[in-house]
């Protein structure tokens, strides 16, 4: 097996939300942070013959980047790495999943949204630098009834800066404001699609690629209505 670009780009993504992974017979990958804030799944181009898992991803991505065209094989206790001709080779030892940080079984559920509207990449890109600039910890979505912004801030200091953008439009006139933190937004380059549920949750649904972020939010500071 040769890892695709796109998927060596996931794994990368996954490698900064837990540095364990889980593999699943198939073409599914599915990752969770350590303090089960981020749940990630996505759909990759490979499908892996068998189940195993790794205690270090970034190892196997160093280890790939050294090969012009790795090929990768599966053993019952390692996987291997080479050359076609064999003359570079390098396997990683499987660990117990017991030790890792997995995601549940089951695929999220998320039922019907409070809120949802979309993200274009020039404005994830933008706030993304705008919060690293100020040091601002909260991502901030709100809507008047009629515009939504996009905010990064503090929300528990008055005197701290803020950014804002108009990212859309609501026509049911519904307020709301998602408070959530920077440090959770791991996110793929892209635009996305977004939905918020009150009782906790918000999706990412990546729109050009097959992967999908459920991220806590700050439910006791966030608020849902509508006029």
């Amino acid at each position: 097996m040769k890892l695709s670009d796109s998927t060596v780009q996931v794994l990368k993504n996954f490698s900064g939300i837990n540095q364990s992974l889980q593999f699943k017979e198939g073409n599914t990958l599915k990752t969770i942070s350590p303090l089960k804030t981020i749940f990630v799944e996505a759909t990759v181009g490979e499908s892996f013959p068998k189940e195993f898992a790794l205690y270090d991803l970034n190892k196997l991505l160093a280890k790939v980047s050294l090969y012009k065209d790795a090929e990768l094989s599966f053993d019952d206790d390692k996987i291997n790495i080479s050359t076609d001709n064999k003359k570079k080779s390098d396997y990683i030892k499987y660990c117990s999943p017991k030790v890792i940080v997995t995601p549940p079984e089951k695929s999220i559920t998320f039922g019907t949204p409070d809120c949802s509207f979309s993200l274009s990449q020039e404005d994830l890109d933008w706030m993304r630098k705008s919060a690293g600039i100020s040091g601002s910890p909260n991502f901030v979505f709100e809507s008047d009834g009629s515009v939504i912004h996009f905010i990064a801030t503090d929300v528990k200091d008055d005197s701290a800066d803020q950014s804002k953008i108009e990212i859309g439009t609501v026509s049911d006139g519904k307020k709301f404001r998602v408070v959530m933190k920077v440090e959770n937004f791991k996110l793929l380059d892209g635009s996305y699609d977004v939905s918020i549920a009150k009782k906790g949750l918000a999706q990412f649904k990546h729109k050009n690629v097959p992967i999908t972020y459920y991220i806590a939010i700050e439910a006791a500071n966030s608020t849902f209505g509508e006029e």
